[in-house]
């Protein structure tokens, strides 16, 4: 994944992935079957990831409301860990969904599809929250992490964990404007 964000999605190969993995050449295609199907697993690992941790995240009695959002909006810009290797992880995958080659690939698959439930999620939780225009709210956050994750592609520097909290404080306003916390 790393790779494929230096690279670009069409110039790497599954010989310099197993290169880099320091495997044998063959073994990435034993298992993914193509660099397309390596980009799937990629794909449907950060959507089981969010999903498993908001099944979670339900669980709990008297969890806030908001608490779902900024996990949908964290695991979207950063990955569900704040580790340095998560945030770098979590850029890669972003170069990776900014590459047209690569959205071609997720979108022949349906993946966008597949990650309707968490957009459903999304719709809920702003729901939840009270939000006074959940439809604008949630287009906005899409807008703003998709737009964020462009930008860190092409900028390593850019500052997704602040774009997190604009985010989150924009969407929240008025639940912070009556003192409830954000998370």
């Amino acid at each position: 994944m790393l790779l494929m964000a230096e690279q670009g999605y069409h110039a790497t190969t599954l010989r310099q992935v197993a290169a880099r993995a320091g495997v044998a050449s063959g073994l990435p295609s034993h298992y993914f079957g193509s660099k397309d199907g390596l980009l799937l697993d990629v794909a449907n690992g950060w959507r089981d990831r969010t999903r498993a941790a908001l099944a979670a995240l339900a669980t709990p009695p008297g969890a806030e409301p908001a608490t779902a959002l900024a996990l949908l909006v964290r695991s979207a810009l950063l990955g569900l860990d704040t580790s340095p290797e998560e945030i770098e992880e979590g850029r890669a995958v972003s170069a990776l969904l900014a590459d047209p080659q690569a959205r071609h690939v997720l979108r022949a698959a349906h993946a966008d599809e597949e990650s309707v439930d968490l957009l459903d999620s999304l719709a809920q939780a702003l729901r939840d929250c009270h939000s006074p225009d959940p439809e604008g709210d949630r287009l906005l956050l899409l807008a703003g992490i998709r737009g964020g994750l462009s930008l860190a592609a092409e900028d390593t520097s850019f500052p997704l964990r602040d774009l997190e909290e604009v985010l989150l404080s924009r969407v929240l306003r008025t639940q912070a404007a009556a003192g409830d916390p954000l998370r």
